[in-house]
Order: structure tokens, then sequence, then C-alpha cells
């Protein structure tokens, strides 16, 4: 199947919706975004071109669109009003501190306004270092996530930090709020994970899936103004929303996650209740081992303070 291509089959819960909020719901798109594909004719239904978002789905209508996971920003405009912090930088990579609520590189229907857009603004030398829509980024966080990331500033840099998260020799700690008491003080999530077949944003817990380990332990459990434990987690791989998939699958989705946990009980401070607090690597150039800490954000601690 075609990459740059999304295949959706609508649903009976779509049956009778305006078109384009059906494509939008499923897409992660906005609808003026939706609307612009749809006069562009490149998003088509059973074969043929969509030509007004007032159509009405149908239940069965397969749905073929360009998919806003593989767009790729051509050139990336520099922004010097990306707010973010740089915690430690040498001549090899950079540690960012990234906020809440802040996207990392562009796609996805969000085309500016990103880490990526940030980073050029500061470190234009970036732009010659691996993909040139990513400068240099050797992971990612999902825009609800606070925490750290490391961005190589040399080719050479970027190759060994990309081999060591492959090879599993970056270790990364979050600590997360979640949903309601954890039973086991520690414990692991083995659990392999893939896209969801119903929702080409989301990931699953799905048998053909990519290995996935996380570990987690509780750091305290509080009941008032409802359950919730807080726990450090500690990455064994980094599969993409790993912590959030593992985390809601055995049923404690973390505090303020739209996507994998329940929108309106938990979305408290507007924020994912998720952050990555510690990462340890080797220096790409002497070998030495780098440990790199970052404290909770303050409307997370606040959060976290407002529990007992």
């Amino acid at each position: 199947m075609d990459e740059n291509k999304m295949h959706y089959r609508l649903s009976i819960h779509h049956d009778g919706e305006r078109v384009d909020r059906a494509i939008a719901f499923f897409s992660g798109l906005s609808r003026s975004k939706v609307s612009d594909l749809i006069s562009r004719k490149v998003i088509f239904r059973n074969g043929i071109p969509v030509k007004k978002g007032s159509e009405l789905a149908r239940a069965g209508d397969e749905i073929v669109m360009p998919n806003p996971l593989s767009e790729v920003t051509q050139e990336i405009e520099p922004d010097p009003t990306i707010e973010y912090e740089v915690v430690y930088e040498d001549k090899s990579f950079i540690i960012i501190n990234k906020p809440s609520g802040l996207v990392v590189h562009p796609g996805s229907g969000v085309p500016s306004g990103t880490l990526v857009n940030g980073l050029a603004a500061r470190f234009p030398d970036l732009k010659t270092i691996g993909d040139p829509s990513r400068l240099g980024l050797v992971h990612r966080l999902d825009k609800g996530t606070s925490g750290l990331l490391i961005v190589a500033r040399t080719e050479k840099a970027l190759a060994n930090l990309k081999s060591q998260m492959k090879t599993r020799k970056i270790r990364r700690q979050y600590f997360a709020i979640v949903a309601d008491h954890i039973e086991s003080d520690k414990g692991v999530v083995d659990a392999p994970l893939g896209r969801d077949p119903r929702n080409p944003l989301k990931r699953a817990v799905i048998q053909s899936g990519k290995y996935a380990r996380t570990h987690y332990e509780v750091e305290k459990r509080a009941s008032a103004p409802f359950k919730v434990s807080m726990l450090v987690c500690q990455l064994e791989t980094g599969r993409t929303h790993q912590i959030r998939v593992h985390l809601s699958a055995i049923g404690h989705p973390v505090l303020g996650d739209e996507l994998y946990g329940r929108r309106s009980e938990f979305n408290i401070e507007n924020r994912l209740s998720l952050h990555a607090q510690m990462i340890t690597f080797s220096h790409p150039e002497t070998d030495t081992e780098v440990v790199m800490e970052s404290p909770l954000p303050m409307n997370l601690m606040e959060l976290k303070g407002s529990f007992s």
C-alpha cells in the first residue's frame, strides 16, 4: 500500500454525516485543511473525487487521500518566536527542554510553528544535518509531552546517536500521572504496537505490531480529588505514543490524554501529564556518559501537588 496515501472505510458512525466532518475526524486535519484538499480534487470517495464537503457520507464509503503523516515541508521557515529552552549545547549536539503543546516538526497538517522552525532560527547550521525537515532531530516527543530532546549538530553525531537509539543504549525516563490506582508497585507492559486499523493517527496493541516494552514504578498514589497514580516510566523501546498506549491498554490512561484517555474527566490543566525528565547516553565524540535531567514544569508540578 502506498504510504503517501491514506485509506479509510467509513463506519456506521459516519453514516449521514457531512463528508468533510468525517474526513477531519479520522485524518486529524482541520476542516479548512480538508476543504483545501477537496478543492484540489485529491480526496476520493469510492474512486471519485469529492466535489463538496457538504456531501453526505455513507457507511462503507472508501476514502483515499494524501496521508498527512507523510507530508514533508520542502523548506523550513525559521521562526524566532518559538519558545523552548536549551539545556545544554556543544559542538556535537544540543539538548532541548520542550514545553507541552509544542509540535516537534512540520507534518500532519501542521506546516509551521514547530520546534524545528524555532531551531532553524537559532541554529541555522542545522539545515545541513540529516533530513532537511528534521534538522538533526535524534528522536521525537508528542505535542502534549514536555521534556528532553536530543538534536545532533553534525552528521557524525547524528549517525552515532541514532545508532545508540536503535540499539537501546539511550535510556529515557518519564514522569506520568495516570488514572486510578495501579495495584502493583512496579511492572512491565510488554505488548507489540502498530498503527490502529480503525484510526491511522492512533497506535494500538496489535499482534502484528513492533516489539515494545515499558517499565513503570509507582512513585505515589493519591485519592483526592479522584484516584491517580504517579509513575516513573522507563522506555526499553521507543515506539510512537508508546507510554500512552501501553498505560491506556492496562486501564490507566495518562491524565489529559484526549487520544487514548477519557477526555472530559481528566483534561484538568489542558496538558498531557507526561514529562521526559531524564535522558542518558554516550557522548558521540568522547564516549563519556551524558546524563541530563529536567525538573517538572510548573503546570505539571501544580497538578501533581493538587492530589493527596
